[in-house]
């Protein structure tokens, strides 16, 4: 048995204010109180304080940042985008350079101090999850009731957002019971098992369709978090298992039933009517505006400005878009991949795509090795968390706000920490 290194009146101080941030990011961005940003950028100096403060200076988080060089790799490709973008004038240099700094400066300023606190406190922070899923769904069944319409006025996202975020919060929040938090080990358990049942109510109420794709992707990964098992051959059956059981649960509800009737038959519309007036045809419209956008520009793109809107009436004229999508004035195309290539072409595609890749294949790599149960479950939150903003890409365009961008960089840099076995070792030897 290790002795416990003694903990400094400094390092609690920092690990408090920490967890409280990381706590109240989701709760503010799923609700009224709408200060994700400020807290964002609070949390950000006060970890660039610890990091420049902590025991070993400035040299020691060097030290733990080289584990980590290729993720900054990956991360400050959006950046270099981002630049490049600026010298040709296609974009505001303002909204979208904080965009990058975020994901980039943000997530190592994060990553930094979180490396120098200690870990059970920074694990405390899983209750801003659940609290977030609570409040979220309040909110949802709020403004469905008393019909049970599809909520549409949800604070500072639009429905799909918005459920999607839920969805995540409820994950996260699932995946912690692996974690022991209080002493109430029962008692906790019980209520993030009742925090996952709200928050799959809170969903559906929703009524949001592309959310259901990430729920296999999430199933699977609870499987290999519980079981260990990660061979192709082995995880075959839970595959199946996932599917079969997101697709009865979504067909169990005849609201959502109807929903994927609409989608199905809207897109079969479609196919022999290219400007049909539908929910679904009009994302299809626009992903093929999109498409022809970043034909135009490969390699650079257009700029996040122009993307569909300026080209709007070119399109419509054209006979590509309806007069209904251009009355309206769409002017994204509700998949973050086909935005990043009309906007930044091949250049941003890639930059889109490291920024998952990356911390998916750190965070599967933890999954998979014989690391202590802490660190599989944060890795296991954090593969949830970036694949599931992945898969939410293609049909949402998750990335649109900065806010959603501070809690993407926040959570992946939380949960690299908490799932760095270096890092568990020093601050928690047996």
């Amino acid at each position: 048995m290790v002795a416990r290194p003694l903990c400094s009146a400094q390092q609690r101080l920092g690990s408090f204010l920490v967890t409280v941030l990381i706590a109240a990011m989701p709760i503010t961005l799923l609700t009224d109180f709408a200060r994700a940003s400020t807290v964002f950028y609070i949390l950000a100096a006060i970890s660039a304080i610890v990091c420049v403060s902590r025991a070993g200076g400035f040299q020691s988080v060097l030290s733990d940042w080289k584990d980590y060089r290729g993720l900054a790799a990956a991360l400050f490709v959006s950046l270099v985008v981002i630049t490049i973008a600026a010298t040709r004038g296609t974009i505001r240099i303002d909204n979208e350079i904080e965009r990058a700094l975020r994901l980039s400066v943000g997530t190592f300023l994060i990553l930094g101090a979180c490396l120098s606190l200690i870990p059970q406190w920074l694990r405390q922070a899983t209750w801003g999850l659940v609290l977030a899923t609570w409040a979220a769904t309040g909110y949802a069944l709020w403004y469905a009731l008393p019909t049970f319409r599809r909520p549409l006025e949800v604070p500072q996202h639009n429905a799909v957002s918005y459920g999607n975020l839920l969805l995540m919060m409820a994950a996260l929040a699932t995946f912690s019971i692996g974690w022991r938090l209080t002493r109430f080990r029962k008692t906790e358990i019980a209520f993030k098992v009742l925090t996952m049942a709200v928050g799959l109510l809170g969903f559906i109420t929703t009524q949001t369709r592309g959310g259901w794709l990430v729920v296999p992707f999430f199933i699977v990964i609870g499987w290999v978090l519980v079981t260990g098992k990660t061979s192709l051959r082995k995880l075959l059956m839970p595959v199946l298992v996932a599917v079969l059981v997101s697709g009865a649960v979504s067909a169990s509800r005849p609201i959502l039933r109807h929903r994927m009737y609409e989608m199905v038959t809207q897109t079969a519309e479609c196919l022999t009517n290219p400007l049909a007036i539908s929910s679904e045809c009009g994302r299809l419209q626009r992903w093929h505006a999109s498409w022809l956008m970043f034909k135009d520009n490969p390699l650079f793109g257009n700029g996040p400005i122009t993307v569909i809107g300026a080209k709007l009436e070119i399109y419509w004229r054209q006979g590509i878009v309806s007069d209904f999508v251009y009355k309206q004035g769409f002017g994204e195309p509700h998949n973050d991949m086909l935005f990043s290539m009309a906007s930044h072409g091949v250049l941003g595609l890639t930059a889109l795509l490291l920024i998952y890749i990356a911390p998916i294949w750190i965070f599967t790599r933890r999954l998979r090795s014989q690391v202590p149960q802490p660190a599989r479950v944060a890795a296991a939150m954090g593969l949830a968390l970036c694949l599931g903003f992945f898969v939410f890409g293609w049909t949402e365009l998750m990335m649109r706000s900065i806010r959603t961008i501070g809690f993407y960089a926040m959570t992946m840099a939380w949960l690299l920490a908490l799932s760095d076995e270096k890092y568990l070792t020093r601050q928690e030897p047996t």
